[in-house]
């Protein structure tokens, strides 16, 4: 079925925020053990391509050495036994491994060749054969400025590497075990898929959503989760241990991921590029409406309001920042210019929203369709965002908004 851009426009203008219709496609999909999936990486495992696509994600980890180095500074340090250090939601492991060689030196200096137990943390079907590749330093990893990262496993006697698929919103850790923590942008996926906005014409995101009218299911279910979270951290820390938490947010001036006071949406790029397959009669229209995203950007009061509510932690610090997308700086400072066109830098730009975003537009689509159909179609959408960057790249870009919180464990 065919759209004209008009009726597209009109159904944009006059959609109401309506229940969800109990044939709609959901967000997530079923693995065979019958749990939820929310995100699944993309990519070949073994590759490292969310560490290789995200080079905003080592920006925010560089905001949040400080912090970490401070936590690591003031934690009770075991004199005996081993050190903890526990990374949840890891990805790849590819963008902390900097920050864990300068946890190794900060530990180390308070005790010499302390022994360190390095535990990584993300979901069952992560892509667990890339943490090992670059924790263990079989795949080396580059940062976002060209330095090569080593392994503090390759440099040091004494460091030992593990990893759990148990989720985070789990007791990942034995009670009592962890003396420090870390998460850098993870918190925000959800235990579940509310699917607020599937069959609605707000844009596939809660943020992006009228406040009080669509998206309310993902913010319920993130106060949820962000306890429940909380709760397993709190089991899972040492007396005195510590955890830095940076998560996506919405700021007090209504910024979140893609979305500031520079350029143009993210999410309405998102929604143009997905809505032109709509339009060219890629898709249908329960397709077009089915895209909802399982995750949610806490405030910074609705992360203070859930720590209060646990009598075991503390909020050390908490704090809004707001890394600029690199993509787009290179661009309007000149250094990609000088390397590339705009329809290089457009392809170069659009797969660090991909790695994290694919599955869920993916999902979207009919059940009915093979695999080849289905990755026949996100070519063409994320073709479609490659056209609209290449027409103006320096509007295009996306700065990441997030929480820096310290907690500690009573």
């Amino acid at each position: 079925m065919k759209f004209s851009l008009d009726s597209v426009i009109i159904l944009a203008v006059s959609a109401l925020c309506e229940s969800t219709a109990t044939s709609q496609k959901n967000s997530a999909t079923i693995d065979v053990s019958g749990k939820v999936k929310i995100h699944t990486p993309v990519g070949k495992d073994g590759d490292g391509l969310y560490t290789a696509s995200t080079k905003g994600c080592f920006d925010v980890i560089a905001e949040a050495t400080p912090l970490v180095l401070d936590a690591i500074g003031s934690i009770p340090m075991p004199v005996e036994g081993v050190l903890s250090i526990a990374d949840y939601g890891t990805a790849d492991a590819g963008t902390s491994l900097g920050l864990m060689q300068h946890i190794v030196d900060a530990a180390r200096s308070r005790v010499k060749d302390k022994e360190i137990s390095i535990q990584y943390e993300d979901q069952k079907d992560n892509e667990w054969k890339s943490v090992f590749n670059h924790a263990l330093g079989h795949k080396n990893v580059v940062d976002a400025y060209g330095n090569e990262l080593s392994s503090p496993y390759s440099l040091t006697n004494g460091i030992f590497v593990s990893a759990s698929g148990t989720s985070f919103h789990e007791q990942v850790y034995p009670t009592a075990s962890v003396d420090f923590g870390m998460s850098f942008t993870a918190m925000h996926w959800l235990s579940s898929a509310p699917n607020g906005l599937v069959g609605r014409e707000e844009m596939h995101h809660a943020q992006c959503s009228s406040p009080g009218i669509c998206g309310e299911a993902e913010k319920n279910q993130a106060k949820h989760d962000f306890e429940r979270i909380l709760s397993a951290r709190a089991r899972e820390l040492k007396s005195g241990g510590k955890m830095v938490v940076v998560n996506f947010a919405k700021s007090e001036d209504g910024f979140f991921l893609g979305n500031t006071e520079i350029g143009v949406s993210m999410w309405d790029s998102f929604k143009s590029s997905w809505d032109r397959l709509a339009i060219e009669g890629h898709i249908t229209e329960e397709e077009r409406l089915a895209v909802s995203f399982p995750n949610y950007y806490r405030s910074k009061s609705d992360v203070e309001s859930s720590v209060r509510s646990n009598e075991n932690l503390r909020i050390i610090s908490i704090q809004e920042k707001i890394v600029r997308c690199p993509y787009r700086t290179a661009w309007t400072t000149g250094s990609s210019q000088k390397l590339r066109s705009a329809r290089e830098h457009a392809e170069w730009y659009v797969p660090t929203t991909r790695t994290w975003s694919e599955s869920i537009f993916k999902n979207a689509l009919d059940d009915a369709r093979d695999d080849g159909q289905k990755d026949e179609l996100m070519k063409r959408f994320w073709g479609n965002y490659v056209d609209i960057v290449e027409k103006e790249p320096d509007v295009h870009g996306m700065d990441y908004v997030h929480t820096y919180t310290v907690i500690e464990k009573l």
